[in-house]
């Protein structure tokens, strides 16, 4: 019997309680308990193993007798790991799963399709959204964001307008990542491009997709400043819809500064009918901080909600504690601009720090979550999902 104890962040442990690689009519299988001291929500539990090569499909099994989704991940290091989320963990609990791998595959139900302009997402059957990466552009984008009960959740313009939105900032396009100043050039306002090189992963799965891409940063000029890795996780749960980022930068060139400007970083672009100005929505940060006086606040999330199409729907944006001058303030305007960015200081009256230079070959990473919502979730709620993103469990 092979026994670990691993405490993250002092919120969960897991024990192994089985040796590694028992043999079980052609699948792997282990036990493993999880134990919680805060409430979660939406977190994905992940277990770190030496899984066969052949294994193609995994299933966790709960001590109700109940199969999460699972999936196998396997990184560019070669770790392997067995992954599956739990919609609720309260405080205080502790529950113990049977961990099964097959070299049988499972059937996705989140399926990407690689297209000429773009990756269509798919969950269920229903459109997720469509990751644009043609150079007619000039930058990649998520458009449209479509919520767990059909609703569009950003607006059309310019990609594809409709009658009666608005028409200012033609850069906003549904869902993106760029700076208005890197090495001086705005990338922001398209002055520079940013410019898909190649995809390095894209996957279906039983239960997330995953779309991973490298960038390149172009000045106005054309020369290039910067390499980026976006990794995008998209998976469906019946009144939710989570897109994560993971947004590598990559010094390939030489020196790279991004600048003190709230032009940045991290972007959504909502629809009119949900905007604060010119529909029926509401902003409220975890501060307590709401709708204009949101604006410029440091909170660890942010949630923009209110109806569309007389329907509830909401989206939660939450920042991530090891992102870099945690908690970041929030660009989230009345009219629908709905951002976050570590680099932004001075537009937001907070002192001047130094956290946009990049030396030559070093890398800096950012993780955002994204929570496209059917109904209004509670301050609470929040608080648990933004837990269980920001310190998931960590198996050795």
């Amino acid at each position: 019997m092979v026994r670990a104890i691993m405490m993250s962040a002092g919120v969960l442990f897991v024990t192994i309680l089985l040796a590694l690689g028992k043999e079980v009519r052609g699948m792997s299988e282990w036990v493993v308990t999880v134990k919680t001291e805060q409430p979660l929500r939406a977190t994905f539990l992940q277990f770190d193993a030496s899984i066969p090569s052949d294994a193609k499909s995994a299933q966790v099994i709960g001590e109700d007798g109940q199969v999460r989704p699972a999936q196998i991940v396997r990184s560019d290091e070669g770790k392997t790991s067995v992954v599956w989320l739990e919609a609720e963990l309260p405080a205080n609990t502790r529950r113990t799963y049977r961990i099964q791998v097959s070299p049988n595959p499972a059937q996705p139900t989140v399926v990407l399709t690689k297209e000429e302009k773009w990756v269509t997402v798919s969950a269920n059957g229903q459109l997720f959204t469509r990751y644009y990466f043609t150079p007619e552009f000039a930058k990649p984008f998520c458009f449209p964001l479509v919520g767990p009960n059909g609703k569009v959740l950003t607006r059309g313009f310019p990609v594809e307008p409709r009658e009666g939105e608005t028409r200012d900032h033609p850069h906003h396009k549904g869902f993106w990542v760029a700076h208005g100043d890197v090495n001086g050039h705005d990338l922001w306002s398209e002055r520079g491009r940013i410019v898909h090189r190649n995809f390095e992963a894209l996957e279906s799965g039983p239960l997330f997709g995953i779309i991973k891409a490298r960038h390149d940063w172009l000045g106005a000029d054309g020369r290039k400043l910067c390499e980026a890795i976006q990794e995008l996780r998209f998976t469906a749960l019946p009144n939710m819809r989570i897109l994560d980022l993971t947004q590598t930068f990559v010094a390939t060139e030489g020196d790279v500064n991004f600048g003190d400007t709230k032009e940045g970083f991290v972007a959504i672009r909502i629809p009119d009918e949900l905007t604060l100005s010119r529909g029926t929505g509401h902003i409220l940060l975890s501060t307590g901080h709401r709708d204009r006086d949101a604006w410029g606040k440091r909170a660890s999330w942010c949630l923009y909600y209110g109806t569309v199409g007389g329907e509830p729907v909401a989206i939660a944006f939450f920042d991530h504690k090891e992102n870099r001058s945690f908690p970041n303030p929030w660009h989230v305007r009345d009219y629908g601009l709905f951002a976050n960015g570590p680099f932004g200081r001075k537009d937001f009256g907070l002192p001047p720090e130094d956290v946009g230079r990049l030396a030559k070959g070093e890398k800096l990473t950012f993780r955002y979550r994204i929570i496209l919502f059917s109904y209004h979730p509670t301050p609470e709620e929040l608080n648990e999902i933004w837990t269980g993103f920001a310190n998931p469990p960590s198996v050795k």
